[in-house]
């Protein structure tokens, strides 16, 4: 009889690697958290830091420069030649100290904003040599 209710019950191989609850042999995810099969896996396939990424970031201390070292050309000039002005315009107009804080917030978010987007001028040659076997 003991061996009957052994086998009726699903085998317990392995735990959660999250919350350590026992796991069925064929399970996908956890009930108890949010764990589910191959997060590993989509943890490794995470964007990498690209050479390109890093150059556009440190290019935007002139604001667009990376945007156009990636290949966004028209919002790249729109930021120097439309986003500058309009930041110093506002910087002067609230004269307070406070105001000063909109240009180097500028300054971030635009080489943010360079950093994580997708470069559409990298060349096929560096594409190969980076990708993953």
């Amino acid at each position: 009889m003991n061996a009957i209710t052994e086998s009726a019950e699903p085998e317990i191989l392995n735990r959660c690697p999250l919350c350590d609850e026992p796991l069925p042999e064929n399970a996908t995810e956890c009930t108890k958290c949010d764990w589910v099969r191959g997060y590993r896996q989509q943890a490794a396939g995470r964007r990498q830091h690209d050479p390109r990424d890093i150059l556009a970031a440190v290019l935007s201390v002139f604001p667009g420069a990376g945007h156009i070292l990636k290949g966004y050309t028209i919002s790249g000039w729109f930021l120097f030649l439309v986003g500058v002005p309009v930041i110093c315009t506002f910087a002067f107009a609230f004269t307070m100290f406070f105001g000063w804080l909109l240009v180097p917030t500028y300054w971030i978010a635009v080489a943010a904003d360079a950093y994580l987007r997708q470069d559409l001028k990298r060349p096929t040659w560096l594409s190969k040599a980076l990708s993953p076997p």
